[in-house]
């Protein structure tokens, strides 16, 4: 006879602890069930949050991760009746049939067992039991549903002595830890604080959101383009405006899209208009990003001459400006890059730092303009080696701050120096034509 449980591994190492929790686990639900005495097994895959999210999206089409997913073979009736047969000729089926398929998210498992204060062998039993009960047709939706299904899952639990702490004392205290733990994470205990939040929530940006990334190039693109034109104060003004309401538009759509998926796991009219209104604003934007393109530089499109492409030696703000931009968001795409499983040597050794290579960045800027900004050469000694010194500082703070290594802050530091280099050196092979 088959195996009441097949346990499958898609992009996580193979591990004996997982499986005799979860045989141990089936076995129980199978005897409780009286499916002990049929041909029925199980399918269970232990899987990563990218795969399980794209499992989610793929057959749930809500395109976030989850920490368990069911999929059931049988109605309920139809498996009661199933059961029924099969208890009473075990031979109807000797190749057995499939009861469902359950997909468990492992690093979530490990994540909600320290969140909860309980194992991860708790856990881990506790997504057996729930998906188990979802393929006997079992849900938990509706209250009604969930009186029937939960002392079900505790029953097999309490059975295996798997049990929650019962202490009424540790459990108070374990309810106040976990309220104190969820406020600290949806508040800003200091300014710090809510600057770091918000930069997590840019990168966070820039890594998921296929659209904010296409942006941020063509950000990029235009900034660059906008170096061979000769824009005055407000037009350049009126033009990085332009793109900061688009980035802020796109970051809001996701935001509300984020939002209504977390509370809305299936389709709802209303869900619909929330996400539809928000991807209209970021339409708007568009429009009027083309709208001030279209002013800024129409007039200027149509007298393009070598003298036009010269007008960048005669800025050297703006191009500092625009350097710095470039700067910021090449960092933010590193980042990005670096967050993710393609790139494991970037992941583990060189994340950039945002920080680091804006500091760099800015110190070599100052190097360059230095001599066009005073012509005493004391002052300039000053302000090199004081941009130098703020520099180091801020890339110290990092490691002191234990958020970057070594490797990490020095390869950020050259990553700063060498697209400033880059930028200007383009600016004076342009200056000599």
């Amino acid at each position: 006879m088959k195996e009441k449980c097949e346990i499958i591994y898609k992009n996580i190492e193979q591990n004996s602890k997982y499986e005799s929790t979860i045989k141990e686990v089936i076995e129980e639900c199978f005897k409780q069930e009286g499916l002990d005495k049929t041909n029925i097994y199980i399918s269970i895959t232990l899987t990563n949050p990218e795969e399980i999210e794209k499992i989610n999206k793929q057959y749930r089409n809500i395109d976030k991760p989850t920490d368990v997913l069911s999929f059931p073979m049988f109605e309920k009736e139809e498996l009661e009746k199933f059961i029924e047969e099969n208890s009473k000729n075990t031979n109807i089926n000797m190749q057995g049939d499939i009861l469902g398929d359950v997909v468990i998210s492992i690093p979530k498992v490990y994540e909600q067992a320290e969140e909860y204060g309980h194992s991860f062998e708790r856990e881990l039993a506790y997504m057996v039991v729930h998906g188990f009960y979802h393929l006997m047709g079992y849900d938990h939706i509706e209250e009604e549903d969930k009186k029937i299904m939960r002392p079900k899952e505790e029953a097999i639990l309490d059975k295996l002595g798997i049990k929650r702490e019962t202490s009424t004392t540790k459990a108070k205290e374990e309810i106040k830890n976990k309220e104190k733990k969820n406020k600290n994470k949806i508040t800003n205990s200091s300014s710090l604080d809510a600057w770091k939040n918000a930069t997590n929530g840019i990168i966070y940006a820039t890594t998921t959101q296929r659209n904010i990334k296409i942006q941020l190039v063509i950000a990029v693109f235009v900034v660059i383009i906008s170096l061979f034109f000769n824009l005055d104060r407000a037009e350049f003004l009126c033009f990085l405006f332009t793109i900061i309401l688009i980035l802020f538009a796109e970051m809001c759509n996701t935001a509300i899209e984020t939002v209504v998926d977390l509370y809305v796991d299936v389709y709802h009219p209303k869900a619909k208009i929330a996400k539809d209104v928000a991807a209209g604003g970021v339409v708007i934007t568009a429009i009027n990003a083309l709208i001030v393109g279209y002013f800024l530089f129409f007039d200027k499109l149509s007298n393009i001459g070598l003298n036009f492409i010269k007008n960048i030696a005669e800025s050297p703000i703006h191009l500092a400006f625009s350097t710095i931009v470039i700067v910021i968001i090449a960092a933010l795409a590193l980042i990005a890059i670096a967050r993710t499983n393609k790139y494991k040597t970037l992941n583990h050794k060189f994340i950039p730092s945002g920080f680091t290579t804006f500091a760099f960045a800015a110190n070599t800027i100052i190097w360059l303009m230095v001599d066009n900004m005073t012509n005493n050469e004391a002052i300039n000694i000053v302000i090199l080696t004081l941009s130098l010194v703020l520099s180091i500082l801020v890339a110290a703070s990092r490691i002191d701050a234990k958020a970057h290594k070594l490797s990490e802050i020095i390869f950020s530091a050259c990553i700063g120096i060498m697209l400033v280099l880059i930028i200007y050196g383009i600016a004076l092979g342009v200056m000599q034509i």
